[in-house]
């Protein structure tokens, strides 16, 4: 790894990359202004962020979780140390985010790099430092920014575990696996396929498979296992946090729902309270005992109208992979927009929706809108190439790999295409890119000698 970390140091290109991607996240943190006390309260400290922010202060002033049973303690964790260093103000968090994905590119080299060459780590790092979304989530206090580099370290690690068979490497990819999971829990099943595909991997020498896959799995458990155990001390149940059901029932059966009968989202929530409460459920009750209620009702709605659901929440998973998302980047920007309700973003069809989009935005949000979907047509056009020659190539396992993963965090956002849950899919769908585009430059290059 030393000599990896040399090599980077004497890469010029990627120096002038990040140097580049540098100036021009200096440029939004100018424009965005998170120091000014209207944009805090009125744009930063916010539904998740807000909750984020209080968490941290818990932490900072009394080391304590609040009693909070619904997140996991990554991120709070980061910004209560950031905000003991410099103050507890979201615009140094921010700034530190800004490092963290300058971080990322150069993850994206090195991970490119090791599976495939130079050629293709650059390229990927390149792309990865143009997708907007991955750059405009760093001025949120949400945990795209810090999980992002934390997952890319952990795969960083297991890519180089696979490539030398070293099961110090397996150790680690796993601490941080499980790093990134008391970030967002949504990779607490991602280590699975992981452990899954190790086994695979080392089909020819299943002893090692084993050990490795073991050790992987092993670390990560013990990584999570202390929150798990606090949960369990303080609420009786061995788990990461409670936010399973909610999600399943007040994001994916509620939008569900008020597509299928036509009623706004919060009137959907307020009569699921109240079916809630007939079977039992209570505010002041056991977070996790209140999670369970929340898994029976979100089930039988989902179960009741199972294939329309899958239908509903496979075309979500289309969506999430088309959506421009331009709210997120003209709120930063502070760019005149149109906005739309969630009924309208997340209920309609995607031809519905493009209509919509140049027949009600603003011109600004259009440019930024047609700049996205170049992006995301570029990266999923050559990704396409990547599938091929790798498949060409025999590399059949690795590229179901990367597939698989992009396919996995797509899948599990569920119904609501928001471009924020496309952020974990996208460094795989680069890596492939990065192998297309390099095959056509090669390609090109031998027809002209």
């Amino acid at each position: 790894m030393s000599e990896e970390i040399k090599s980077i140091f004497h890469d010029k290109k990627l120096w002038l990359l990040l140097l580049f991607s540098l100036a021009l996240r200096i440029l939004i943190l100018i424009r965005f202004q998170p120091w000014d006390p209207s944009i805090i309260h009125k744009q930063i400290l916010i539904f998740d962020s807000l909750g984020y922010h209080q968490l941290a202060l818990c932490i900072q002033h009394h080391f304590s979780f609040c009693g909070d049973a619904f997140r996991t303690p990554g991120y709070p964790f980061f910004l209560a140390v950031i905000y003991t260093l410099f103050g507890s103000e979201p615009y140094a968090a921010i700034i530190v985010q800004i490092i963290l994905n300058l971080l990322s590119i150069v993850l994206m080299y090195k991970i490119g790099t090791t599976l495939f060459s130079e050629k293709a780590g650059f390229i990927a790092a390149l792309l990865f430092s143009l997708d907007l979304h991955h750059t405009i989530f760093i001025y949120y206090i949400l945990t795209e920014t810090i999980y992002t580099t934390i997952f890319l370290t952990a795969f960083l690690f297991y890519v180089n575990a696979i490539k030398t068979s070293s099961w110090k490497f397996f150790v680690l990819a796993g601490i941080i696996y499980g790093l990134s999971a008391l970030i967002r829990p949504i990779s607490q099943f991602y280590i699975y396929a992981v452990f899954i595909f190790s086994l695979i991997w080392y089909w020819k020498e299943m002893k090692r498979g084993v050990l490795f896959s073991s050790l992987l799995l092993m670390s990560y458990f013990i990584t999570v296992a202390p929150w798990c155990v606090r949960n369990y001390s303080e609420y009786g149940h061995f788990s990461l946090s409670n936010i399973k059901g909610y999600n399943l029932l007040f994001w994916n059966a509620s939008y569900y729902e008020s597509k299928r009968e036509h009623k706004p989202i919060e009137q959907v929530n307020a009569e699921f309270i109240e079916e809630l409460k007939t079977m039992g459920w209570r505010p002041d009750a056991n977070p996790f005992d209140k999670e369970k209620y929340d898994g029976e009702l979100a089930n039988k709605i989902i179960k009741s109208h199972f294939a329309d659901y899958l239908k509903t929440h496979l075309t979500g998973t289309v969506k999430i992979h088309l959506s421009v998302g331009t709210q997120s980047l003209t709120d930063v920007l502070h760019i005149p927009s149109k906005k739309w309700t969630e009924e309208e973003k997340y209920t309609n069809g995607v031809l519905h929706l493009v209509k919509k989009f140049f027949a009600t935005k603003t011109i600004c949000e259009i440019l930024l809108g047609i700049f996205v979907a170049l992006f995301l047509a570029i990266v999923y056009l050559f990704a396409a190439m990547g599938i091929y020659r790798m498949i060409r190539e025999k590399q059949i396992l690795l590229m179901l790999f990367l597939l698989g993963s992009a396919g996995y965090f797509a899948l599990i956002s569920g119904i609501i295409s928001y471009a924020r849950y496309r952020l974990p899919s996208m460094p795989f769908y680069i890596l492939l890119a990065s192998v297309g585009i390099v095959w056509l430059k090669e390609r090109v290059a031998s027809r002209k000698l």
